[in-house]
């Protein structure tokens, strides 16, 4: 049971993660709830915490909720940056762009296992994930520790520092990024395998809103 204190900081943490797709951090709900230090704020969240309406870990943003029976139906996985269905242009840096709350049915191992891209371009408009196409706009989901390469999946590559999605060939010495798509002006990128190509990750899921 909470008080009305209480409820007014878990509707405030629930707006701000509905609004936003992440959590609040002590010094925004110190602002929120006009408090004047932000141990207050902390001792609202202990409360919460010890009821089991929320969770924290150790790191920016890391408020977490639970619904009433104590489970958690949906984990945070970060928005890293995005990457090109096209030739790869988009800077391969890791950098903060919120996140999006994913469904534990989705995320079927350790949440830091994953994160999550913003496709740009077409060149990958025809390849189906769990029957959903990845469009010009589409978020994927990339499992980064999956990087066991095959010719059927697709996969984020970093080449030169730059990001894209495709699939992979190899013949002897030479490695096909090979795209699929309805224009027919997106073109294989063609590499040596002495080239440096970082796998990051195979795409285990599109979502498309």
């Amino acid at each position: 049971m909470l008080t009305e204190k209480q409820q007014n900081v878990l509707d405030t943490i629930t707006e701000f993660i509905s609004k936003y797709g992440k959590s609040p951090t002590i010094e925004e709900l110190k602002e929120l709830l006009g408090q004047k230090s932000k141990r207050g704020v902390t001792q609202y969240l202990e409360a919460l915490e010890k009821k089991g309406f929320i969770t924290r870990g150790y790191w920016f943003r890391s408020i977490k909720l639970w619904n009433s029976i104590g489970f958690q139906t949906t984990l945070n996985i970060p928005i890293l940056w995005y990457a090109n269905a096209w030739t790869p242009l988009a800077n391969a840096e890791e950098n903060d762009y919120g996140v999006l709350p994913i469904s534990k049915n989705i995320i079927s191992w350790d949440e830091s296992n994953y994160f999550v891209l913003r496709v740009e371009w077409t060149s990958m408009n025809k390849y189906e994930v769990n029957g959903k196409l990845i469009e010009n706009g589409s978020y994927i989901l990339i499992n980064k520790h999956e990087s066991s390469l095959n010719n059927s999946d697709a996969f984020l590559f970093v080449v030169n520092n730059s990001a894209t999605i495709k699939k992979y060939k190899q013949e002897g010495n030479t490695v096909y990024l090979l795209p699929e798509s309805n224009d027919d002006y997106h073109n294989p990128i063609i590499l040596s395998s002495e080239d440096n190509v970082l796998v990051n990750g195979k795409v285990i899921d599109v979502f498309n809103f």
